[in-house]
């Protein structure tokens, strides 16, 4: 049986915390403290907040979300909660890129999000809803096999927003997202092919020297570095949700032998791929 307490949890900002190290699949509710300092990753965020309003910091703009709205940004941009908000408490929870890109959202909403858009949902009126999700969220996610229930349920309840959405903004849509976003998102669609540098820099019209150094002076890694992360966060899932075996995943995920596989799943998650698998099982 579930500990319905989970969804009573209340969790803060690690101000030790790297820029850029991956949240993965998570939903949590968070005690509301200013932020020292300003939060990136790669995971797509939706927040809720279920009394007072919350602010957020971004680098150019101060977003209030209220009460009862669902929201939803790219954590690729620097933001922070600041103190001005009247909120208690709110919940958080965050998407790996690919696994959002692989829902085949409408292209409109993407676009918007990745191109530094805060979405604010304008209908209330699921609010009871959207609570009932986030506390199910929460308790679900302690359970490794419910993982495939909440993102079909994330997919479901974001299809909703951006479909309500379309209807209304789509006409002030943009069209084009900025160079170091169409990188992140060629790699999030194709990370199991074997990239190398030169390819991305092409899609975008940009050499590959200069391609590599916006791209970490944006994400504070290196391209490789950034298919490998996609790889293994592929890997990850594959290992909580099916019983592949640890080669084919190893191939799946566009490794091309399982030694590397192994290198590079130890150097990021500090235990192989059959460990972790072990691990999160007996969670």
């Amino acid at each position: 049986m579930k500990d319905i307490a989970n969804s009573e949890i209340l969790v803060t900002f690690d101000e030790s915390r790297d820029n850029f190290k991956p949240y993965g699949l998570t939903c949590e509710k968070w005690a509301l403290r200013p932020m020292r300092q300003f939060d990136r990753h790669n995971e797509i965020e939706m927040n809720f907040v279920p009394e007072g309003d919350l602010s957020y910091s971004f680098l150019d703009r101060r977003i209030v979300i209220p009460k009862g709205r669902l929201s939803i940004f790219w954590g690729l941009m620097p933001h922070r909660v600041d103190a001005t908000g009247s909120a208690s408490e709110y919940y958080v929870a965050t998407i790996p890129f690919s696994t959002f890109l692989g829902w085949e959202l409408p292209k409109c909403f993407v676009n918007d999000i990745l191109n530094g858009g805060v979405l604010i949902e304008e209908d209330t009126g699921l609010s009871s809803l959207d609570m009932t999700y986030f506390k199910n969220w929460i308790n679900d996610l302690s359970d490794i096999g419910a993982s495939r229930i909440v993102m079909l349920e994330m997919k479901s309840r974001l299809l909703r927003f951006s479909g309500n959405y379309t209807k209304k903004e789509q006409q002030l849509c943009g069209a084009m997202t900025g160079k170091i976003e169409q990188m992140a998102l060629f790699i999030a669609q194709s990370y199991a092919l074997p990239l190398k540098v030169e390819d991305i820099g092409s899609i975008v019209g940009l050499n590959p020297d200069y391609a590599g150094n916006i791209f970490k002076k944006a994400f504070g890694h290196t391209i490789k570095e950034h298919i490998i992360m996609e790889r293994i966060t592929h890997a990850q899932r594959q290992l909580l949700v099916s019983s592949d075996p640890i080669l084919q995943i190893s191939y799946d995920c566009g490794f091309n032998s399982v030694s590397s596989f192994n290198i590079a799943f130890k150097r990021i998650n500090g235990c192989t791929p059959r460990e972790y698998r072990r691990l999160k099982s007996t969670k």
